[in-house]
């Protein structure tokens, strides 16, 4: 019992001696007014280095907490130093004391409004809708990430010096709204919107001053209107006169596209008759280079999806190499435009009928009749010679 009472006792008298050997709180804040004084609302900076020195000569550097504080290893004399070239420091930036230390740091800020482009005229109006609520972020770094106020308004705090590009949130899933007419392949036009149609992020912005404000990033969104997915029509290259027969080699395109007045997600799914080999297919794209869209083969069918969304009235095309390797009857390929974002209903799929005879040219009796524009090549010869046999006809008598 007595070396029990003892342990509590120097448990009790000894607590106290250990907080006093631990040292001053090192504090690097966000001084967003520049006044260099901590106000309410002005974060910690998180992870912030700080080099520190004692009297005995020992010196680190550390990094602070989450909250932006860091408690120095013991009581004493330091001198504390925090200084970054990106950012802003509003404070001494060296500091000798044994009490709390505390330095101020500003970065750069980006602002901008978030509004709804009613007309669709690229331009920002004042009687034009804002938009609360909306999330904006700075592309790679999602801790710089803000929301809209209740009239639009955002700015972006505490950005270091350098290069940044910003994201605008993708509002279809929200309230079916698309990014605002912005292109940046005009760079003499005018557009209210930094933000692209396409991707919603801004072009490369780069912060040559510590500590600067940027302004008028702004983000338009508009309602889409008259959308429309379609595809078609099917074109084959390397067809022969004489008809298609096994061992030849096809080149099939499909066109498909989107309509309206935003930009949309494109899809394509072409199905081709058995008998045809797929040997290679990719999807073109010429508007946004660089850019592919996905391909995948499933046996007879082939898809074709964009990565992204795509600028209306900008076809794509899915095109499949073939090999023709068995004789087969007249039968249809089709190409189906899937539904996309803002169209839920695409047009029906367009067709092409296509046979194949064996090398000798022969096989099932609907191939030699297979290709559609040989039926109408028969069709007009044999109206040439009747019109010539009822003319000869009438000049005799």
């Amino acid at each position: 019992m007595r070396a029990l009472l003892l342990a509590v006792l120097f448990v009790l008298t000894c607590t106290p001696f250990a907080h006093a050997d631990h040292g001053a709180l090192v504090t690097v804040f966000w001084d967003r007014d520049t006044n260099g004084v901590r106000d309410e609302g002005e974060p910690g900076y998180r992870g912030a280095e700080i080099a520190i020195r004692d009297e005995s000569g020992y010196s680190a550097v550390v990094k602070a907490q989450e909250d932006g504080t860091y408690r120095l290893p013991r009581a004493g004399r330091w001198k504390v130093s925090h200084e970054e070239e990106k950012f802003v420091t509003t404070t001494p930036t060296s500091v000798e004391s044994d009490g709390d230390i505390a330095f101020g740091v500003r970065g750069a800020e980006v602002c901008g409004t978030v509004w709804l482009d009613a007309d669709f005229n690229g331009r920002f109006d004042e009687s034009e809708a804002r938009v609360e609520g909306h999330r904006i972020s700075v592309v790679g770094t999602p801790e710089h990430s803000t929301t809209t106020a209740a009239d639009g308004t955002y700015c972006l705090h505490d950005l270091p010096a350098g290069r940044i590009r910003l994201q605008s949130e993708d509002r279809a899933a929200l309230d079916g709204t698309a990014w605002s007419y912005t292109d940046f392949s005009r760079p003499d036009a005018e557009f209210s919107s930094e933000f692209d149609r396409l991707t919603g992020q801004t072009r490369f912005l780069d912060i040559d001053r510590p500590g600067s404000a940027v302004t008028g990033y702004d983000s338009g969104f508009a309602e889409p209107r008259g959308m429309s997915t379609s595809a078609g029509p099917i074109t084959i290259d390397r067809i022969d006169y004489d008809g298609v027969r096994v061992g030849d080699t096809l080149i099939v395109r499909c066109a498909y596209t989107s309509g309206g007045n935003v930009a949309d997600t494109q899809a394509a799914t072409l199905t081709l008759p058995e008998g045809l080999k797929v040997t290679k297919a990719f999807g073109e794209r010429d508007h946004r280079a660089g850019v592919e869209d996905e391909v995948v083969v499933d046996g007879q069918k082939v898809t074709a999806r964009s990565k992204g969304r795509v600028a209306r009235d900008k076809p794509s095309e899915l095109v499949v190499h073939v090999e023709v390797q068995r004789a087969f009857a007249a039968q249809a390929m089709t190409c189906q435009a899937h539904p996309s974002i803002y169209d839920e209903r695409p047009d029906d799929p367009t067709s092409f009928e296509i046979a194949a005879a064996n090398e000798d040219g022969s096989g099932p009796e609907t191939a030699s009749a297979a290709p559609v524009w040989r039926i109408v090549l028969a069709v007009a010869l044999v109206s040439a010679v009747v019109l010539v046999v009822v003319w000869r006809r009438r000049t005799r008598n």
